[in-house]
């Protein structure tokens, strides 16, 4: 498995419990951690990225089910569970992918856009209401229903090396709304830690 260097480790971790994340989750960059014990906080880690995120009041987050397809923070309703989620509700999940230091938000949304339009004619795709991070706004779009027939919020947000992706999907347009505010919490939830992640193989 991928791990951080000791005092790298601990330098995120105590930037991280001052941001508000107590314990870590695993980094899309193949390291494996802990799901948080105490409360839903993180440390989301791997190439070009550490980042901090918290769980909405009311939501699990599952830092496994995903694994497979290099997601490695996953919410769903507590109470719930994924698959009662992802077949009658919503389920929201945080993916971090490599760009290219002079790629904008802007060409990477339309990017999105256009790869959700030709895997499906028939979705709707538009701006959604942006998202303060502090003194940040974070744009959004809205796929109505976009892949796999659902209803999804994604927020992008960029760093030096990565892209940042927030995504709430929905089986409906109601179930999106009624837990959108939800996932405008945990996109304000974020905090990047740095670009400068030091991996080793053990």
């Amino acid at each position: 498995m991928k791990i951080l260097k000791v005092g790298t480790l601990l330098l995120l971790l105590a930037t991280a419990m001052q941001a508000g994340a107590q314990a870590t989750a695993p980094g899309s960059g193949g390291g494996k951690g802990t799901k948080p014990k105490n409360d839903n906080c993180g440390l989301l880690y791997g190439k070009d990225h550490a980042l901090t995120f918290c769980a909405p009041k009311g939501w699990t987050l599952d830092n496994g089910i995903m694994n497979d397809q290099g997601i490695y923070a996953v919410f769903y309703p507590s109470g719930s569970n994924w698959q009662k989620a992802k077949d009658s509700g919503t389920f929201m999940y945080i993916n971090v992918v490599g760009k290219s230091t002079d790629a904008t938000i802007a060409k990477l949304m339309a990017d999105d856009a256009s790869s959700v339009k030709s895997s499906e004619p028939a979705a709707v795709i538009k701006q959604g209401e942006p998202i303060k991070i502090g003194d940040h706004t974070v744009p959004t779009l809205q796929f109505a229903p976009g892949g796999f027939d659902r209803y999804e919020e994604v927020a992008y947000v960029g760093e030096g090396k990565v892209l940042v992706m927030f995504v709430a999907s929905s089986k409906s347009a109601e179930a999106l709304n009624k837990d959108y505010p939800d996932f405008v919490r945990l996109v304000q939830s974020y905090k990047f830690l740095g670009s400068n992640v030091t991996i080793q193989q053990k």
